[in-house]
């Protein structure tokens, strides 16, 4: 499987690559004009929960963002379908995200996060602990950029640290990898993304896959509705399908803050959110 989508991830750069080459050959034997239609690329860096798009943070150029999103379990698969918990019970996370990213290169960023988790679990296995979950760096280049044909196109490279404490439900205890594509391309009143993602850990044979996507419109140059789609797909344990409604609000220069309501629309897992709250504040320097 690995192998799989690692050939899939290779052919759809190297697609993009040709349909790039081509077109700069085209362009310069035609005598085309190479200016960009004044939308292309005027999208965030991320959505809601796990959508990103191709850009990047810019050389020299560092952003800080903090991420704060609210779980509440509050259904429980059994029989085949979901029941409300018994009366009493509930199950519910808070997690807070703090990430930055520092442009160190042309078309090149680094980013580290610090998640900390919140847990408040009272059922027959009560949990109120709190602390660091799986520490994080990436890698990302934005190895094509976008023209007023085609789309940009970036490749993130991940390493999620063994900081987790499984027994107490803050993450793993166990290191993983991951890889990532984005694919963006913008018209003069929205914006399409699409990013597939594939993880494998150092120590357990669970490999996790997904496909993010998101519809960005930009009606004015302060504030963009969007909805994002997330699948997730982890091996032995199951999968879940969400969107993610929400707005874009760019206040002040340099600053934004998004908020959204992941709605859970099909999911195999065992506990199930139906539908909870994301929030976002950003800002580059």
């Amino acid at each position: 499987m690995k192998k799989t989508f690692t050939l899939l991830f290779i052919s759809i750069v190297l697609s993009v690559i040709i349909a790039y080459d081509s077109e700069t050959q085209a362009g310069d034997s035609n005598g085309i004009s190479s200016d960009l239609d004044p939308w292309c690329g005027k999208y965030c860096m991320s959505f809601f929960t796990k959508t990103r798009s191709a850009k990047t943070v810019g050389k020299d150029h560092v952003s800080m963002s903090l991420k704060v999103q609210q779980f509440d379990w509050d259904q429980v698969r059994s029989n085949g379908g979901y029941h409300s918990r018994t009366s009493g019970q509930e199950k519910q996370r808070w997690t807070a995200t703090l990430c930055t990213k520092y442009g160190w290169a042309e078309n090149h960023h680094i980013a580290v996060g610090i998640p900390y988790w919140y847990n408040d679990f009272d059922t027959s296995l009560p949990n109120d602990s709190q602390g660091l979950a799986n520490m994080y760096v990436f890698e990302k280049w934005n190895c094509i950029k976008e023209t007023n044909n085609l789309p940009g196109v970036s490749v993130d490279f991940w390493y999620y640290f063994p900081t987790g404490e499984a027994d107490k439900k803050l993450g793993t205890d166990d290191g993983a990898y991951k890889i990532t594509t984005e694919i963006s391309k913008a018209w003069k009143d929205f914006s399409l993304h699409f990013n597939p993602g594939y993880t494998w850990s150092e120590n357990d044979d669970a490999e996790e896959r997904e496909i993010n996507g998101a519809l960005l419109l930009t009606p004015r140059p302060d504030f963009w509705p969007a909805i994002e789609y997330n699948y997730y797909q982890k091996e032995s344990s199951g999968h879940r399908n969400d969107i993610i409604p929400g707005f874009i609000w760019k206040f002040a220069k340099g600053w934004s803050f998004k908020a959204g309501a992941p709605i859970n629309i099909d999911s195999t897992f065992t506990d199930r959110d139906r539908i909870g709250i994301v929030l976002k504040l950003f800002y580059r320097w």
